[in-house]
């Protein structure tokens, strides 16, 4: 019963929850000021943003920064790679994904564990923080561990070929978890509570990924200089 529900009945409740939420919040106000007023032409909910705090202990968020970051895009660009390698027997595939991931989980980890210490250690960091900065934090951090647990500690890399065909027929509206019911538990849990990130996705402030209408990518760029740089130039023309 557990394994219908974690892996048939989660899965399609995550992908309601993830596609479902981003999509309202980004028509309605459903988290700011006009809340229940829906607006095409521009984002309806004013807390898509990151709330950046990079102006504080720059010295060492740039490092952690860019380890999260890159770290993420080659985690999701690996587990992709597996979960294809898996699907149609790939041996290189799931290679790939078992030396890559673990890089990449390693440099994310690196990432998220200082960009969770900054927010305790650095006093302004940590007076503009919320409850859900941490929630996201630790979410990350616990599916990270115990990706890294399951691939460096107890050195299972075959996962693929039960997790690849089980996602498959979650795709395929075909539901079966005979294969990855007979998962080890560090697996499993890593799964469950990857899903339950999932789920909360939309409800944070990381839905500034899918930034309605895109206008990240189109924006022209953005001038950053230094205060002395500023004050040198002012000096030179008076």
């Amino acid at each position: 019963m557990w394994n219908n529900f974690f892996f048939i009945g989660l899965p399609y409740i995550t992908v309601t929850l993830f596609f479902g939420g981003i999509i309202y919040r980004g028509l309605s106000g459903m988290m700011g000021g006009y809340r229940n007023k829906w607006d095409l032409s521009s984002r309806g909910d004013y807390l898509w943003t990151t709330r950046s705090t990079g102006f504080f202990g720059r010295a060492s968020i740039g490092p952690a920064s860019l380890c999260l970051h890159w770290g993420i895009l080659i985690l999701l660009f690996a587990h992709l790679i597996g979960f294809i390698g898996g699907a149609y027997n790939l041996a290189s595939w799931v290679g790939f994904f078992r030396w890559v991931g673990l890089g990449g989980g390693i440099l994310f980890l690196y990432g998220a564990v200082w960009a969770f210490l900054r927010r305790i250690i650095i006093p302004q960091v940590k007076a503009m923080s919320t409850p859900d900065d941490y929630i996201i934090l630790l979410f990350l951090i616990v599916i990270d561990g115990l990706g890294l647990y399951q691939s460096a500690v107890e050195m299972v890399f075959g996962i693929s070929y039960s997790a690849g065909p089980w996602l498959a027929s979650i795709i395929k509206l075909q539901p079966d978890v005979s294969m990855i019911g007979g998962s080890p538990l560090i697996n499993k849990l890593h799964i469950i509570v990857s899903f339950l990130f999932f789920a909360y996705f939309p409800f944070t402030k990381l839905v500034h990924v899918g930034s309605f209408p895109f206008a990240y990518i189109t924006r022209s760029y953005i001038s950053m200089r230094r205060y002395t740089s500023l004050k040198n130039k002012k000096d030179t023309l008076l």
